[in-house]
């Protein structure tokens, strides 16, 4: 190498010194100094390359976690499937355990009856009626001839065995088979009860009465309605994890759930939730809603019954119902600007409040309540249950079905649209904000 040097030095006129120190500047400038262009380069391009690394490392975290909440969506979908299809099936036997408390009920009663005339079998009694004719013979002639005091005008024998007896027995007798004439059911006589033209006012509750939807899936589909996936994702998942503290505090105190859920709607834009509401009507409610509780609504405005609606949901979302009631008692939130502020104006109308807000309308409408009908699911309707003269459980859960047969109130099963959506949380149609 150092006669290479020599030799190139020789033709181009230097000493092999000067031409040594050629080659040392010209690496200096081939691999550069600190602060150099060409070093600096080459550190931009290494933090380049460390930052696609971690943004490569950062998709797949976050595809792997959009996997694991798309996997739990599904099971969570897959239970709400399984659930509705056995809260179905425990509707008709809810029906059924009602029926044989019926049963049980008029067993007890013919027992009653062997009870109570086995101790005549039993025994033989000379009954004295001499006061019962002491009583007739100071009577007036025209009492006397209107009321006869004296048993001995009766043909006894015709009494007990032609009349007497069999009411007993028929009464007292437990059915085994279902009777020829269907037509004339206690359902049916009660529905014809419910249905006559006299009654002044018929008031209907909304979730599970008239549609299979609750104040979340409401709240699920306006929320989402204008977000894109990932954040909708996010949504649906903050929403599973509160869904046990949020249905512990619904069977606590309806009225603190409804306060504490509403919230989450403060700063909606309120044209914005107007318009999103009637495509919810659209798209959801009329979907999940119970046609044959539709046509009853309906039966009862052309009757002529005052039609009204009292639900714990909110005013904008049933307002698209209004052309099916002559009135909404629903509760309302409180206005910021141009927004909401999450805050109801009014305590909402759940329980005893629900039966006080019903009376004080009757008051103010002068509607006799002894002569109107009411719809309700829930225990906790039955302060407006029994507030009115004919109540009507409607898909009612295990203890109102069977204190409703024990009272001898109408029950209905009004189902759903066939093939209605079942989703843990409904989705708004996508729609970008304006």
């Amino acid at each position: 190498q150092k006669s290479e040097y020599v030799k190139l030095a020789s033709q181009n006129g230097i000493s092999v010194s000067e031409w040594v120190a050629c080659i040392i500047e010209s690496n200096k400038n081939k691999y550069g100094k600190e602060g150099d262009p060409t070093k600096r380069e080459i550190e931009i391009e290494k933090e380049i390359e460390s930052i696609r690394k971690k943004n490569v490392r950062l998709k797949k975290d976050r595809e792997s976690a959009d996997y694991r909440v798309s996997l739990e969506m599904k099971r969570a979908d897959n239970a709400i499937n399984e659930r509705d299809e056995i809260r179905y099936q425990l509707k008709e036997k809810i029906v059924k355990v009602a029926d044989l408390e019926e049963k049980r009920n008029e067993l007890d009663k013919a027992m009653e009856y062997i009870t109570l005339y086995g101790k005549y079998v039993e025994c033989e009694a000379i009954y004295d009626v001499s006061n019962l004719l002491d009583l007739w013979e100071n009577l007036s002639p025209e009492d006397q001839e209107a009321f006869p005091f004296d048993p001995r005008i009766i043909n006894w024998r015709r009494y007990v065995y032609d009349i007497h007896l069999p009411t007993v027995v028929t009464q007292g007798r437990v059915k085994t088979t279902p009777s020829a004439n269907t037509s004339n059911t206690r359902s049916n006589r009660l529905r014809k009860q419910v249905l006559d033209p006299s009654r002044q006012l018929a008031v209907f509750d909304l979730e599970n009465t008239l549609i299979a939807s609750n104040v979340v899936s409401s709240w699920g589909y306006l929320a989402t309605k204008r977000l894109c996936p990932r954040e909708r994702t996010k949504i649906i998942a903050k929403t599973i994890l509160e869904a046990p503290s949020m249905l512990a505090m619904d069977r606590r105190d309806r009225t603190d759930f409804l306060r504490n859920f509403y919230r989450k709607y403060e700063g909606a834009p309120i044209l914005q939730i107007d318009e999103d509401s009637l495509e919810m009507f659209n798209e959801f409610i009329l979907n999940k809603s119970f046609p044959a509780a539709i046509r009853r609504v309906r039966e009862h405005r052309s009757l002529g019954h005052k039609t009204l609606l009292i639900t714990g949901a909110l005013d904008f979302v049933v307002q698209p119902l209004s052309p099916l009631f002559d009135d909404i008692l629903a509760p309302s939130l409180e206005v910021t600007g141009n927004k909401y502020s999450g805050r109801m104006t009014q305590v909402p109308p759940i329980g005893e409040t629900r039966a006080a807000v019903l009376r004080e309308y009757a008051n103010a409408n002068d509607i006799d309540l002894k002569n109107s009908i009411a719809y309700a699911d829930s225990t906790s309707d039955l302060p407006m249950l029994e507030a009115v003269g004919f109540p009507v459980a409607v898909n009612p859960e295990t203890k109102l079905a069977t204190l409703a047969r024990r009272r001898g109130w109408l029950v209905e099963n009004f189902q759903p649209i066939s093939g209605s959506p079942k989703k843990i949380l409904p989705l708004g149609s996508m729609k970008e904000n304006n």
